[in-house]
């Protein structure tokens, strides 16, 4: 029985030691509390110290993109050359603003030469073959001419119709005009015009060179419409809505942060990047963007609740970050923090050591207290 009794409370002993370390690794690390320095009244009046409660606040949640400001494909032109020819005259810069149907350039081709003369030609051979219908018709109807005359006359005058109908079109398609064309007006040059009202972004050609048909002379755009295209990641794409506000920020512009709306979420998912295109709707009047600018931007997503400081009650010890508070308004402790991340001038923290739940934190002159524990030591 004795043998029996001993083995029964060897077995309680260890079962209430094995339980007593459990709790243990479940409860957080305690705050050692060691004064680090002590204040008066006086003293925190003069470092401009404030004390507040440590709470939960409502913070914004955000995801994370990138991406540049674009314009829709209508609001920018590519610019070619309709015809091959020679530059006659290229006056603009990258950045001047031209109107819609300005003239960028002048061309000369001797083909315009060709084509002017070809359509002068067979408009004058259609008045001859009109007339010679009408006798060619008067004959067949008194049947009094040959019918494969008549036959002939008709092909032609029809072939007359379509080639003059044809060299017409390809003279507008460059931009001359065949109502008043004569032998007296005939040009080489033709002009190129603006397609929309834009500004000159790129400029391919310079005086004297000569081009080939389709070859890329300018690049107009035009900042009307400006938007946003961001690339939100697979992992966040789902708590995107249309309507979502978005906070983004160009390196070209400083740190001044502008805001916009999520427009339109993209309908395909890019493999090779991960990546969803959300398009972003912002307001532009009197703002310096330009086209191709790149953009970092938070979509904000949600909110939820979390532990949150001004950023003044975080203090920074190399890569670690602290925070002081008080039970007594006296006695100051100082405890690490990780910063999980920051909005507007909150950061969102964690404690990585419990404080008493009736402390109060620093929230202003913190680094005053950081300087005078710094002097102690």
């Amino acid at each position: 029985m004795k043998k029996i009794s001993c083995v029964i409370l060897l077995a309680l002993v260890f079962q209430a030691c094995e339980k007593g370390k459990n709790n243990e690794e479940k409860q957080p690390p305690i705050e050692e509390k060691g004064i680090i320095v002590q204040v008066s009244d006086k003293q925190m009046q003069t470092m401009g110290i404030s004390l507040g409660k440590l709470e939960k606040k409502k913070v914004s949640e955000f995801v994370l993109a990138n991406g540049m400001i674009d314009v829709p494909p209508e609001n920018r032109a590519i610019v070619t050359a309709k015809m091959e020819g020679f530059v006659k005259k290229c006056d603009l810069l990258i950045g001047d603003f031209v109107q819609k149907g300005q003239v960028l350039a002048v061309l000369e081709s001797p083909r315009l030469l060709t084509l002017q003369e070809e359509y002068l030609s067979v408009k004058n051979q259609l008045v001859f073959l009109e007339q010679e219908f009408q006798r060619q018709s008067r004959l067949d109807a008194e049947e009094a001419g040959l019918k494969k005359n008549f036959q002939k006359i008709t092909t032609d005058l029809q072939s007359a119709k379509i080639r003059l109908a044809s060299l017409e079109k390809q003279l507008q398609f460059v931009g001359i005009g065949t109502n008043n064309l004569q032998a007296s007006n005939i040009s080489a040059s033709f002009s190129v015009l603006s397609p929309i009202s834009g500004y000159v972004k790129s400029i391919s050609v310079a005086k004297g060179q000569n081009v080939l048909a389709e070859t890329t002379l300018f690049e107009i755009v035009s900042k009307e419409h400006l938007h946003i295209e961001l690339q939100v990641f697979e992992k966040d794409i789902a708590k995107v809505r249309k309507g979502q506000k978005v906070y983004f920020q160009s390196p070209h512009l400083g740190e001044q942060t502008y805001e916009g709306e999520v427009f339109l979420i993209g309908q395909t998912f890019d493999m090779q990047s991960k990546t969803t295109n959300v398009h972003v709707h912002f307001e532009e009047k009197d703002k310096p963007f330009l086209p191709g600018m790149y953009v970092n931007a938070r979509i904000a997503v949600g909110e939820s609740e979390a532990l949150a400081i001004s950023e003044g009650a975080v203090v920074q010890e190399g890569d670690e970050s602290f925070l002081f508070y008080t039970t007594d308004k006296k006695n100051f402790y100082q405890t690490p923090v990780k910063i999980l991340k920051r909005e507007n001038n909150l950061l969102v923290i964690e404690l990585l050591k419990t404080i008493p739940e009736t402390a109060w934190v620093v929230e202003k002159g913190a680094m005053y207290l950081q300087g005078s524990m710094q002097k102690e030591e």
